[in-house]
């Protein structure tokens, strides 16, 4: 079944439409023209919903290969594409899965970490959250790939699923939208994929929304829109491999985006090591797998209501859990670690796995998550880092001493002055120019949020009205100028040109 555009019958593109579908087609045009009126003419005329998105349409859930679980409100039909779409396949059945996947899986939290965001992706559509990835990372032989595919195993032949960064933003949208409600299993970061490329991937996959285009009949096409869940592996966290291109990540990103690092397996079951269980593992997701996602969905949507509640329940226990104090992004991620929590709790009746189990897992992973990236805003502290970076580099060797001879001193592409109190252990106050400051060290920030950082974090000096963050300086030939005052103890191993 495949829908026909009404506009597109006895045109050439309908034409070329049923013939690439096999319909073999007359070429004498009279005849066409008749079939071009019985086509338009005939049928029962039944709304049918023709779907560019996969997921959750009309009460009923569309997979990527265009399988409808449930019963849709009224005839729905996908009409999108996914390259993948010959993954979804069906070996096996919930019980074996159960028996073999899920039953090595347990007690090895990031495994169960992964099966938890496959259980999530087809639960966000229904809570309404955004779609967000984990990114596990770790160096070989840690585990990655085995813990990927335990995950994709739940909806299809896990090495028919795996998607790769190695492509353009455009290309992992279309995907995105193609894994609407879904599952996204990408492979290692750093295999062929350009870091640019990753990072405009990475932003554009859990923003939700494609690219706004242009139609040929004038206006604009409608906006393709997801929520996708990812798991994304690599010998590095995303931060770092974006900074090999000198890039830096947003803290946005990394809130879309969670970088885990991988925990080994520590539970083999009855073998003897942990080759011996990874071995055991593959050969269960290869012949155990998509019966138990599709299960899965169907208890889904006769139990949505409970399914919500859940989500509901978790966020209100972990809201209550982090600490006030903590920052804004972090209480953001935490709701994204309660809906896998949520998806666990709720996913036992397809895992059979304990519930204090589970839980512990979620929060092996948020512990993990949070020594990296920091109790604090991801934003601040990278605007701090870039200061203190800049001083600990230029510190001694663009900054005047005060009192200053040019004569004495020549100093090129001078950035300021500095005066030192007379003890070891005093700070170094930077006076600084404020072109310098705006163009230089506050560079891909906007210079008064940057500025306001430092002024909290007590790096900057305000003038005496506290308005702004420029300040007169100390006067330097008889006359003084306007200079943004910074306050630091550079590192010991700077250069002291």
């Amino acid at each position: 079944t495949a829908p026909l555009p009404l506009a597109d019958i006895g045109e050439r593109e309908g034409w070329r439409t049923l013939k690439a579908g096999g319909v073999n087609i007359t070429t004498k045009g009279s005849l066409r023209a008749i079939l071009a009126d019985w086509l338009q003419m005939s049928g029962n005329r039944e709304i049918w919903r023709v779907s560019h998105a996969t997921g959750w349409q009309c009460g009923a859930y569309i997979m990527p290969d265009g399988e409808i679980i449930g019963e849709p409100e009224r005839p729905v039909l996908f009409s999108g594409r996914s390259s993948a779409a010959s993954g979804y396949k069906v070996k096996g059945s919930a019980e074996s899965w159960r028996d073999s996947v899920a039953r090595l899986a347990a007690g090895n939290y990031s495994m169960m970490t992964g099966i938890a965001a496959a259980l999530a992706a087809p639960m966000i559509g229904l809570a309404g959250a955004d779609g967000f990835g984990i990114h596990f990372y770790q160096q070989s032989s840690a585990g990655k790939t085995t813990t990927a595919n335990t995950a994709a195993s739940l909806y299809g032949d896990p090495d028919a699923l795996r998607l790769t960064w190695y492509g353009t933003a455009l290309g992992l949208a279309n995907e995105a939208a193609a894994h609407n409600d879904g599952l996204m299993p990408l492979d290692e970061v750093g295999q062929g994929a350009d870091p640019v490329s990753v990072s405009q991937s990475a932003y554009a996959l859990f923003n939700g929304v494609g690219k706004l285009q242009g139609a040929k009949e004038g206006g604009n096409r409608d906006l393709k829109r997801w929520r996708t869940m990812a798991i994304s592996t690599g010998e590095m966290d995303m931060e770092t491999f974006i900074a090999t291109s000198g890039r830096k990540t947003k803290a946005g990103q990394l809130v879309r985006l969670l970088n885990i690092p991988m925990s080994k397996s520590v539970r083999f079951h009855e073998y003897q090591t942990g080759k011996q269980h990874a071995d055991a593992l593959k050969d269960a997701y290869q012949n155990h797998y998509g019966a138990a996602g599709r299960e899965w969905i169907k208890w889904l949507a006769t139990n949505q209501n409970q399914a919500v509640e859940t989500i509901r329940e978790c966020e209100e226990r972990w809201r209550n859990m982090i600490p006030a104090d903590y920052g804004e992004q972090v209480h953001r991620v935490g709701a994204r670690f309660a809906i896998l929590e949520a998806a666990l709790l709720t996913g036992r009746v397809i895992t059979g796995w304990d519930e204090q189990t589970c839980r512990d897992a979620i929060q092996h992973s948020y512990n993990a998550w949070l020594m990296e990236f920091g109790t604090g805003n991801k934003e601040h502290q990278q605007i701090i880092e870039q200061a203190e970076a800049f001083l600990n580099s230029y510190g001694l060797s663009r900054f005047a001493p005060l009192p200053y001879d040019p004569t004495m001193l020549p100093i090129q592409n001078l950035a300021g002055y500095r005066s030192k109190g007379k003890h070891d252990d005093d700070q170094i106050t930077f006076y600084t120019f404020p072109k310098t400051f705006e163009k230089e060290i506050a560079t891909g920030f906007n210079h008064k949020q940057f500025a306001d950082v430092l002024k909290q974090a007590g790096m900057l000096t305000p003038p005496a009205n506290n308005r702004g963050y420029q300040r007169k300086s100390p006067r330097v030939d008889g006359r003084q100028i306007n200079v943004v005052v910074l306050n630091f103890m550079p590192d010991e191993t700077e250069s002291t040109e």
